[in-house]
């Protein structure tokens, strides 16, 4: 009977930092090794002298260590270059790219012996499976498991507090807004999924404008005044562009080209999904 071959994964790395060059030969580079070094340089703005980090790659992620190559991170270590190499006992080359801002997915969830649904934004799937594991731990009682996680990409997530610009709603305060349990005190609004063409007014002399085309996931009571809800949100967006810019608001046209109601339990609020953002490090060197 043949050996089956061993299959390896990361619960089967070793990866350490070490200076040992007999703790290396044999294993591969676990991240990129570089000599840093410092150089003074005279800002022509300010006169001031600042310190520009500079940055030579030595030796590559994935890159196997052999005797030579260990001679080799031994020479920099005794020049001073390096103080150590990270290494394993797997050749990892490829690095998940991050993401910054965050993205709509939709994730479903087997809650007791009901499947739920949930919109909610994050930077990853990964996250995203954290975000409504939190959520759904702190709003429900049964146990559960999360079965699905899809991206929703250039999807646009509108709540109720919208209708303000149409009505005063039960459950709004006095300006309109929601209150923090307004849409769940109120039992008239529904999920629903709207395409919309935005198409801006021309003037006269000017040729047949080319519309935008959105995606909206929006909560609200029905399809008529889901279009103000978008309507309203554009509004607000394009008041924020005219502002920046120092011009007016550009007049524009609202066309639905499909709609329909969307199976879903719940939108994660916002600052309840961006608690698990990861922020971008900047570092600032002396």
């Amino acid at each position: 009977m043949e050996a089956q071959e061993r299959i390896e994964t990361r619960k089967d790395e070793i990866r350490y930092r070490t200076n040992d060059t007999r703790r290396m030969v044999g294993k591969f580079f676990a991240s990129n090794v570089f000599k840093t070094w410092y150089e003074e340089v005279l800002d022509s703005d300010t006169g001031e002298v600042i310190s520009i980090e500079r940055n030579d790659l030595l030796f590559e992620v994935g890159k196997y260590i052999d005797e030579e190559t260990a001679q080799s991170i031994s020479f920099h270590i005794q020049c001073g270059d390096i103080t150590d190499v990270e290494v394993s006992n797997q050749r990892r080359i490829a690095r998940p790219d991050k993401r910054y801002s965050l993205l709509p997915f939709k994730a479903t969830a087997v809650i007791g012996n009901k499947r739920k649904s949930f919109i909610l934004q994050a930077q990853s799937a990964t996250l995203a499976i954290e975000v409504v594991t939190d959520f759904i731990e702190l709003n429900f009682t049964s146990r559960f498991v999360v079965d699905s996680v899809k991206a929703m990409p250039g999807c646009i997530i509108l709540n109720d507090r919208f209708r303000r610009a149409v009505e005063e709603v039960e459950g709004g305060n006095e300006a309109g807004e929601e209150t923090p349990d307004g849409e769940e005190a109120r039992d008239d609004t529904k999920y629903y999924r709207i395409e919309a063409d935005i198409v801006a007014k021309r003037e006269d002399d000017e040729d047949e404008p080319r519309p935008s085309s959105y995606d909206f996931i929006v909560k609200t009571r029905d399809i008529d005044t889901a279009k103000a809800v978008i309507t309203a949100w554009l509004n607000t967006q394009l008041k924020k562009e005219a502002e920046k810019e120092g011009r007016e608001i550009t007049a524009f046209e609202v066309s639905l080209t499909s709609a329909s109601p969307f199976n879903l339990n719940a939108i994660i609020p916002y600052a309840f999904c961006a608690a698990y953002k990861e922020v971008e490090k900047i570092e600032v060197k002396p």
